[in-house]
């Protein structure tokens, strides 16, 4: 008498399964953007909006130095990378409730403190306060 394997024929269900999950996760991933409907800025990760910022994303900050000091620049700019990002559901420290905020590590600034430059100083900046560079 034959050996009954679980197989059919034969034949592996392990493939058929493999690309049933396969599709799935492609078509998951896929379809909203091919699929007319919402624009996306409307789109959410997990019930919250999609951040303006992702991780690795090359920021500057522009900012007026409000001192009097002859030294320093009245304006400057501060350039970095989006090392991290957190949703804010509450307002805390100073920042709006439901609001994105991002933890950025400092690589350079045109205020002349080169001796400052890499810092992380872990306080979590603004989209507002942040605008996209290319060239840094």
């Amino acid at each position: 008498m034959p050996k009954f394997d679980g197989c059919p024929d034969g034949r592996s269900q392990h493939f058929t399964f493999f690309r049933r999950e396969l599709f799935q996760k492609v078509a998951m991933v896929t379809l909203p953007f091919i699929i007319p409907g919402k624009p996306s800025s409307t789109l959410s990760l997990n019930g919250y909006p999609l951040p303006e910022f992702k991780i690795g994303d090359l920021i500057a900050s522009d900012w007026a130095s409000g001192e009097d000091d002859d030294d320093a620049p009245d304006f400057a700019t501060d350039f970095g990378e989006i090392l991290g990002m957190r949703w804010l559901p509450e307002a805390e420290s100073g920042l709006e409730a439901n609001t994105w905020v991002y933890f950025v590590r400092w690589t350079h600034s045109t205020c002349g403190a080169d001796f400052c430059y890499p810092c992380y100083s872990g306080e979590p900046s603004r989209a507002c306060d942040l605008r996209f560079v290319h060239n840094v």
